[in-house]
């Protein structure tokens, strides 16, 4: 249970900022929900042209920017469907009354490979995107997705559980 919940606040992390847009870029948003009559329906969760006029990017900065998110979408699409294969793989071994350990830790081993993988590329992503910004469109960026980012806080009452805010 504590494997899943550490992938899962992985993931979690791993899908800010940069990933998430690269991600969602070239995929097509459901239909906005629909705002009571007379009001304005809420913005789209992404927008790329929007974001890129915000930062007043150059025509190279641009290319270089849309690369980028293209690369590391790319990557993290093989990286998230090989995570989930294994997820997928390891739930079904252990649904059977006797497992197979050795496979299981096999397992476990690439899930964790994977995971620092993606790690890696979240890592790299955010070293090219220094070297394409500067530091007021890279302000700009961060700011752009604190406006639009939340992740809900854990499920359950972690506090009943000893996970205070005193370090372990």
């Amino acid at each position: 249970m504590i494997i899943w919940r550490f992938s899962g606040m992985i993931l979690l992390l791993l899908l800010s900022g940069l990933v998430i847009s690269g991600a969602l870029a070239q995929v097509q948003p459901p239909p906005p929900p629909r705002a009571p009559e007379g009001q304005p329906s809420p913005p789209a969760f992404f927008d790329r042209e929007a974001l890129f006029a915000r930062l007043n990017l150059t025509v190279q900065q641009r290319t270089r920017l849309t690369n980028l998110m293209n690369e590391t979408e790319e990557k993290l699409r093989q990286l998230l469907t090989k995570l989930h294969e294994q997820r997928t793989q390891l739930m079904q071994l252990y649904q059977q009354y006797q497992f197979d350990e050795r496979e299981a830790l096999r397992l476990i081993h690439s899930i964790n490979q994977v995971q620092a993988d993606l790690l890696k590329v979240h890592h790299e992503n955010q070293k090219q995107l220094r070297r394409i910004l500067d530091k007021e469109q890279f302000e700009r960026w961060n700011q752009w997705w604190k406006e639009r980012m939340f992740f809900p806080p854990p499920k359950g009452d972690w506090k009943r559980r000893g996970r205070s805010d005193k370090p372990g």
